[in-house]
């Protein structure tokens, strides 16, 4: 079992999922890709996968019981948080809502006492990133015929929508990515069949998995500083 020095960076925690993930017979099976993020977040948790549905009471619900879990770590902290959480929740599951044709969402939060970092997982068990462009029909000139071209697109602004106004706001994965990792110095990640986006400080990989990694759905992982940088303005990354 790693320690908490083990997992401080998303790319360490990402490695020690694939690497169980390849080791296990988990192919074809949503459910158990979550149980091996969690047990590689945290080791052991006693702290569960929210499942929610997909409307607006129940986004609510889900990210008030997100940022409650929160509460006994970093009660100080939570006033600066508040606002920037809250966005950043509402906007990862809004993306689930418009494009995943999915039935639930899944969500998972923790505070990391080691490294002072909050994980946040967001997933879906829907059609991927790649299915949401080929549903709408947008952009599949540029789209190519892989997972990975779609995170390529996404992270670059390409929508979905058909909404002229809100073209630059792609998938949400990339004004999302710039508040997490520009805004807030945390990590991003972004796993959507069988391609893997990870986005750090001047490190950003778009990488295609071997076979038997292909996760039916999207998940999205984050990880950010407990405390918020100066200098951090939420409104310089609302859409």
């Amino acid at each position: 079992m790693q320690n908490d020095t083990d997992i401080f960076s998303l790319e360490c925690t990402l490695s020690a999922f694939f690497d169980c993930i390849t080791k296990s017979d988990l192919t074809g099976s949503a459910y158990p890709y979550l149980d091996a993020m969690i047990s590689i977040f945290r080791g052991k948790t006693s702290h569960g996968v929210l499942p929610f549905d997909l409307d607006d009471d129940s986004t609510a619900h889900v990210i008030a019981q997100l940022k409650e879990h929160l509460q006994p770590y970093v009660p100080e902290r939570l006033k600066t948080l508040n606002m920037p959480l809250t966005y950043l929740l509402d906007e990862l599951i809004c993306n689930i809502q418009q494009h995943a044709q999915a039935d639930k969402g899944y969500a998972y939060l923790m505070y990391n006492k080691a490294a002072k970092t909050i994980e946040i997982l967001i997933a879906d068990f829907g059609i991927t990133i790649y299915g949401s462009y080929v549903a709408a029909q947008k952009h599949l000139d540029k789209l190519g015929d892989s997972d990975a071209d779609a995170l390529n697109l996404a992270q670059n602004g390409y929508s979905v929508k058909n909404l002229p106004d809100t073209e630059n706001r792609g998938y949400g994965i990339s004004s999302n990515m710039k508040m997490v990792v520009d805004g807030l110095k945390g990590e991003f990640a972004v796993l959507s069949g069988s391609a893997l986006l990870l986005q750090m400080a001047n490190n950003r990989k778009i990488l295609a998995l071997p076979p038997e990694i292909d996760f039916k759905g999207t998940m999205i992982m984050v990880r950010i500083p407990a405390e918020v940088p100066d200098g951090f303005n939420l409104y310089d990354y609302m859409s």
